[in-house]
C-alpha cells in the first residue's frame, strides 16, 4: 500500500510542474498539463477542458494525449478518448463512459481494464480492476481554489505514477462535465 497527495496549480491552466508526495512528505513524482496547440490552451484558457498530462519521475515517463477532435465529436461522437503512453509509446487507451455517475476506463494494449468512478455527489474516486477488486482510492478537497489530492494505492502490481496520472485525467474530466451541466 502507498499514499500520494499533491495540490493542483493556483491558476487552472497553468503548465508549471506540480510535486507528488508521498506519506513521507518526500517528492516522488512531477506532474504537468501540457498542450498540443494553440486550440487547446485557449480552451484551457477559457476555462474549459484540460486535455493532456504528463508526469515524471520513478522508472517511466507517462502522459495522455487527447485524440485530435473537438471533445471528441468527430470520432467518437459520444465519448471521449486519451491514448496513454509510457516513455513515447502508446500502452493503451483512456476513455469516457456515459452513466449516471461520472465513469472512465483504462484498457492496457496487454488486456488489463481499470475502472474509475466516482460518487454522483462526491469528489472521491475508486478505481477497482476487472474482478471488481479495489486499486486505488482517493480523496480531493471541495470548494478549494488549488485542490488537494489525497491519494491510497493498495494494489502494488501497477506504476503508481500511471495510476496518478490517470485519476488526475479522470479528474479534470469530471469537473469539466460538471462545469457543463450547470
Amino acid at each position: 500500500m502507498a499514499n500520494f497527495h499533491y495540490r493542483e496549480n493556483f491558476f487552472d491552466s497553468s503548465t508549471k510542474a506540480i510535486d507528488v508526495y508521498d506519506d513521507r512528505e518526500a517528492p516522488q513524482y512531477s506532474l504537468s498539463l501540457y498542450y498540443t496547440s494553440e486550440r487547446q490552451k485557449t480552451f484551457a484558457y477559457l476555462g474549459r477542458q484540460k486535455h493532456n498530462f504528463k508526469i515524471e519521475g520513478g522508472n517511466a515517463g507517462y502522459a495522455t494525449k487527447q485524440e485530435k477532435s473537438f471533445e471528441g465529436k468527430f470520432r467518437t461522437p459520444f465519448r471521449t478518448v486519451w491514448n496513454v503512453m509510457k516513455d513515447g509509446g502508446v500502452i493503451g487507451e483512456f476513455t469516457t463512459k456515459m452513466a449516471f455517475r461520472p465513469k472512465m476506463t483504462f484498457e492496457s494494449d496487454d488486456g488489463n481494464r481499470l475502472f474509475f468512478q466516482s460518487g454522483f455527489f462526491s469528489r472521491s474516486v475508486t478505481v477497482t480492476d476487472r474482478g471488481g477488486r479495489e486499486i486505488m482510492t482517493t480523496k480531493s478537497e471541495f470548494f478549494k481554489l488549488a485542490s488537494r489530492h489525497d491519494i491510497e494505492i493498495t494494489d502494488d502490481s501497477l506504476d503508481p505514477a500511471l495510476l496518478i496520472l490517470l485519476f488526475q485525467v479522470f479528474y479534470e474530466y469530471q469537473e469539466h462535465m460538471r462545469k457543463k451541466s450547470n
